[in-house]
């Protein structure tokens, strides 16, 4: 479980103790007091039950008879998160009174907190349930990408981009089963798996991944590890998983398509925080590829486009942002990656960046719909 979500979860609960202590028990209703009391303790509980849904994901927990617990447990994080931004702006609110008392002894800015903090609170709750829905389906996204490297003879390729689906603690095989088939009903030429697959290890939710053998692609079906294939310790396990189902990986190797007298190049490796046997080796990846060639480059972050793009690559294709996934976070992913959402250039490299299927920790989306993506890629 990383860090920073620990520290959230036990700020949580001691700011539910701190409210209880200092604010509820001091109402004069009793049924006011009795009202607050029941509500610090549900929070109390789904604060627990978030930890639950943690501890499935780090493959510490079956996730199959907890999966409602970490759902609920995990959504409510969404809600923790918009109530934390309340609290902030509040605290900024109450600092600008204080800057203002020394200039207008008489201004009261409580009832404009009062108000805020109202909508803070609807808001936040409106804004999780929304995002339950926008998070529920992926929809199909379709790019048009022209290539002037793209060998004209080789035609139009269709390629599926499906990434970051987070199969375990909430999402199970009903949900892979249904981006499977809105991916075939596409009729994809390649399909290519960026990575983030799932959440757990191959003993507990390995059969969730069984209907990636349904995927149809006359050109194949490829994947490339995430970093959440790492952080059960199960990474050697889930790439042999992928070949049990038809999934060929792509470790830090390439494999050449050949069409209509003319050929590519998809060349994939492993996430940047992988570890041996599974370490990135982006040399190992390019070793007897043609330089003057075309080549698909595939690996879970846009971060690593900057290596393809000193390799000559020509696309790279990549998951992990989320495009934020909650907003407003993809401003703060924006610090980290070069590209979030959508086709942008690396380092002069274009860079397609799916903003997943699924979801990780709470399966809500705010202003980030999940997606599968269908890149069109033609010569220019």
């Amino acid at each position: 479980m990383p860090t920073g979500v620990i520290v959230v979860l036990i700020v949580t609960l001691a700011s539910l103790a701190l409210v209880q202590w200092r604010v509820v028990r001091r109402w004069s209703s009793r049924p006011a007091r009795t009202a607050g009391t029941v509500a610090a303790v549900a929070a109390a509980l789904l604060t627990v039950a978030a930890a639950v849904g943690l501890l499935a994901g780090a493959g510490r927990i079956a996730p199959d008879g907890v999966r409602w617990i970490s759902a609920a447990g995990l959504t409510w994080l969404a809600t923790v998160f918009y109530l934390l931004l309340t609290l902030l702006v509040l605290g900024v609110l109450w600092v600008l009174a204080r800057l203002v008392r020394r200039f207008r002894p008489g201004f009261d800015g409580a009832p404009l907190r009062r108000v805020v903090a109202l909508v803070g609170v609807v808001g936040a709750v409106v804004a999780t349930l929304y995002g339950l829905v926008e998070a529920a389906t992926p929809r199909v996204t379709h790019t048009a990408v022209s290539l002037a490297s793209m060998p004209a003879a080789f035609g139009p390729l269709k390629v599926a981009l499906i990434t970051d689906i987070h199969a375990g603690p909430v999402r199970n095989r009903t949900f892979v089963q249904g981006v499977v088939d809105r991916t075939n009903a596409e009729a994809p030429d390649l399909v290519i798996l960026g990575g983030d697959m799932i959440d757990g290890t191959v003993a507990q939710i390995g059969e969730d991944l069984a209907p990636l053998r349904g995927l149809r692609a006359p050109l194949g079906v490829f994947a490339v590890t995430g970093n959440h294939e790492y952080y059960a310790g199960d990474a050697v396990n889930w790439v042999q998983r992928w070949r049990d189902v038809g999934v060929r990986p792509l470790v830090n190797e390439s494999v050449r398509l050949e069409r209509g007298g003319a050929a590519i190049t998809v060349v994939g490796v492993n996430d940047r925080k992988g570890t041996p046997p599974l370490a990135v080796d982006y040399d190992a990846a390019f070793a007897g590829v043609d330089p003057a060639g075309f080549a698909l480059a595939v690996a879970h972050e846009p971060l690593q486009g900057r290596e393809f793009a000193k390799r000559g690559a020509d696309l790279q294709v990549a998951g992990h942002t989320h495009g934020g996934q909650l907003w407003p976070f993809r401003y703060i992913v924006k610090l980290q990656q070069p590209a979030v959402a959508g086709l942008e250039k690396v380092d002069g490299m274009p860079v397609y960046t799916s903003r997943g299927a699924g979801a990780w920790g709470p399966p809500v989306r705010v202003a980030s719909p999940p997606e599968i993506a269908i890149l069109e890629l033609r010569a220019a």
